[in-house]
């Protein structure tokens, strides 16, 4: 005959509780916090250089709106509300008073593209001082392309 052993209890088993694992979570986060720069993004030069994207971006669409609808679309650069406007559409680049903006003579009326592929040249400046940071948005007169050119002062 055969005997029946009683069921054995469970071990504990290993491993971490609720109130460990939180207390650890929060330790991280507390390290993290302080180990971390606390300069923001918006401190650095890559706020400078997400502005000049921006406003080429504005600057092509203008381009290309030129080029489709056959007539000249002028891109506006306002230097008294620091921004740059455009001809084709109701966009604007706003730029923050931490951003220095200068454009050169030949921007003085704003960018003008033309429906045959040519553009008044010219460059927009834009710089963090205190930073060293100067970015021109070059518009090429001849063929209207627009480059990003880097550490040009």
């Amino acid at each position: 005959m055969r005997t029946v052993s009683p069921p054995r209890m469970a071990s504990p088993q290993a491993g971490f509780t609720l109130l460990e694992t939180v207390l650890a979570l929060a330790l991280i986060g507390l390290v993290a916090t302080l180990a971390l720069p606390r300069g923001s993004p918006r401190d650095s030069g890559t706020s400078l250089r997400i502005k000049a994207y921006e406003m080429m971006a504005l600057l092509r669409a203008d381009r290309d709106a030129a080029r489709s609808g056959g007539v000249p679309v002028v891109a506006r650069v306002d230097l008294t509300d620091r921004m740059l406007r455009s001809g084709a559409s109701d966009r604007a680049v706003a730029l923050p008073p931490r951003i220095a903006i200068r454009i050169s003579e030949g921007l003085a009326g704003g960018v003008r593209f033309l429906p045959d592929g040519t553009a008044t040249g010219g460059e927009i400046f834009l710089a963090r001082p205190g930073l060293g940071a100067l970015l021109a948005v070059r518009i090429d007169g001849l063929t209207a392309a627009i480059d990003l050119d880097e550490g040009r002062s």
